[in-house]
């Protein structure tokens, strides 16, 4: 008999849970239907040779796609309203003198929340964390409303710019 020492269970693609701040978004968690892992791109630098067009040697900057999910609508909208007035505060924090408006404690929520993507094992365990550190919404996706639609449920998309991703 051949003596397994690597785990051969396969990552099941419904295996996840997202955290967003809870106290802050407590509907984002619940709701993400799909999430998309971003890419990670090591910039090259190119560097001209004798005979030869360009050699490209490892670059010193990463850089980042976007974090893009799915979240599945609740009948109260509230995971929408969250999104949405996370944005929008993002726009007035910084108008916020010419507005008129008086500070309120609801209008210092941060700008920037860390998302935690946990993956599940067969078991329902968390096995990994991917975590995407200083997140903010950089778009709101449409939502369609269609009465042809049978016993589909309504999800819009939502996409986060980050600093960077850890594994956890």
């Amino acid at each position: 008999m051949a003596d397994f020492t690597c785990d051969p269970s396969y990552l099941a693609p419904t295996a996840f849970k997202v955290a967003v701040d809870r106290e802050k978004y407590p509907n984002i968690q619940f709701f993400a239907q799909q999430i998309q892992h971003p890419s990670m791109d090591l910039n090259p630098v190119e560097q001209s040779y004798r005979r030869i067009a360009a050699v490209s040697l490892p670059g010193d900057t990463l850089s980042f796609g976007t974090l893009e999910m799915d979240v599945l609508m609740d009948e109260k909208m509230n995971v929408y309203q969250e999104i949405y007035e996370w944005m929008e505060r993002l726009v007035e924090t910084k108008h916020r003198a010419n507005t008129g408006r008086l500070y309120r404690e609801a209008d210092t929520l941060s700008t920037y929340c860390d998302i935690r993507v946990s993956v599940l094992s067969s078991h329902n365990n968390v096995s990994r964390v991917l975590k995407y550190v200083n997140a903010m919404p950089s778009s709101l996706g449409n939502i369609t409303f269609a009465s042809t639609q049978e016993g589909q449920y309504i999800t819009f998309p939502v996409s986060f710019k980050f600093d960077y991703f850890e594994l956890l």
